[in-house]
């Protein structure tokens, strides 16, 4: 019984850090999947109100006007102007 406790005891940590691991890769590819990273690049051009989050904003109106859908932009435009006011 001795030596089933103490292999236990020596092993757990393995088995748990491995665990962990299949774990931790698992959930970065589901964040890269549904979260996917994005550049956003602000020069000097940009007017000093232009944040990173409200550029990306306008690129998606951007997509969305081109897409046809109009509501969902104007709805997005009236946001980036709420954004732009604070």
């Amino acid at each position: 019984m001795h030596s089933s406790w103490h292999t236990f005891q020596h092993s757990a940590p393995a088995v748990t850090q491995r665990d962990y691991d299949a774990f931790h890769d698992v959930a970065l590819q589901l964040l890269e999947r549904f979260y996917p990273l994005r550049s956003i690049t602000i020069t000097s051009r940009d007017p000093y109100y232009i944040t990173p989050a409200i550029k990306a904003k306008l690129q998606r109106k951007k997509r969305l006007m081109r897409a046809g859908r109009i509501e969902e932009a104007d709805a997005l435009a009236r946001r980036i102007g709420i954004d732009i006011d604070h």
